[in-house]
């Protein structure tokens, strides 16, 4: 849906943003669509659902907008996308059929590439985070398939035919994954939970130089392990080669630990907690490109690749 002068006056009215100068699209985005809306108030932005709004979808908003909320009220250090409260009370209106919010814009920008000075200020804010969120819980949390589920999809994998890209990556590494979540299923993972972004890294982050200024995208919220947020934080910065990535591995660890400190136990169970996700990871991102015939996407073949080369340095890290 493209926004119309007429509809950004509406919401501008909705949610008392004040006279409408302009409105533009933000780029990005898979499933929301973000418009920057400028007011004599300020800058705004509008987020758009691209979907209908189902059930899980309604408690994911609901378990965002109080997180968002919790840390707004508590002064969070760190710019976030509070959502603002309509005339009504509410968070969201609904425009022909489409459902939106509405946050105040944030400054920053993007940056291209890590390097130590940008993974140590994003450890030491992805640690503030958790210590703000962690007597926060969350009652309609998101559930995540378990291995047994995975399992029983890779034997459905199985039975699929080298005759495309996907389908023959697939069922070379299928073997190694079987392997892999063998070697963690029985792993308890019993550690501090609280409610983990999951998507923690540049794309969702504001800089300033090398300094996060801003944390964006909470929509992926999961009552959780905090390790998992360091696992995947891990595999989003991850080198190529086996020494660069543990020593990646470990300064991540320790720029963390300074701000907020782990127990030997969730040090050492941050590796397997990263190849448990990635069995995860492989049929996930596998599905979306080689169950059907269909015209294979390269950035979805991207991610199932980036998913098996992480997987095989935590497996040989491992041991």
């Amino acid at each position: 849906m493209e926004l119309t002068k007429k509809q950004a006056e509406l919401i501008s009215s909705e949610y008392n943003l004040g006279k409408v100068k302009s409105l533009k699209p933000i780029a990005g985005g898979w499933v929301n669509y973000n418009y920057e809306l400028k007011t004599d108030k300020g800058k705004f932005v509008v987020r758009l659902f691209g979907a209908k709004r189902k059930k899980d979808t309604k408690n994911r908003l609901f378990t965002e907008f109080n997180v968002l909320s919790h840390l707004h009220k508590i002064k969070f250090p760190y710019p976030i996308p509070y959502p603002l409260k309509n005339k009504k009370g509410g968070y969201l209106i609904n425009i022909k059929k489409t459902s939106l919010w509405v946050y105040p814009y944030m400054e920053g920008s993007l940056i291209k590439d890590y390097d130590n000075a940008i993974i140590k200020s994003i450890a030491r804010a992805l640690a503030t985070y958790h210590k703000y969120v962690e007597n926060i819980k969350i009652t309609n949390n998101r559930k995540v398939d378990s291995l047994k589920e995975t399992s029983k999809k890779y034997k459905e994998m199985r039975k699929q035919k080298s005759n495309n890209s996907a389908n023959k990556l697939m069922l070379e590494n299928l073997r190694f994954f079987e392997e892999s979540l063998n070697k963690v299923e029985k792993i308890k993972f019993n550690t501090k939970q609280v409610p983990l972004h999951y998507d923690f890294h540049k794309e969702n982050l504001l800089f300033d130089k090398k300094q996060v200024v801003g944390i964006l995208d909470f929509e992926r919220l999961l009552y959780a392990p905090r390790i998992l947020d360091i696992a995947h934080l891990i595999k989003c910065t991850y080198k190529k080669d086996k020494s660069g990535f543990i020593k990646r591995v470990n300064f991540i660890i320790k720029e963390y630990d300074k701000v907020n400190p782990l127990t030997k136990k969730e040090k050492d169970l941050i590796l397997p907690m990263l190849a448990r996700d990635n069995c995860r990871m492989f049929e996930r991102f596998y599905k979306l490109i080689g169950l059907k015939n269909k015209k294979i996407h390269q950035g979805d073949l991207s991610c199932l690749k980036w998913t098996i080369d992480v997987q095989r340095l935590v497996m040989g890290s491992m041991g």
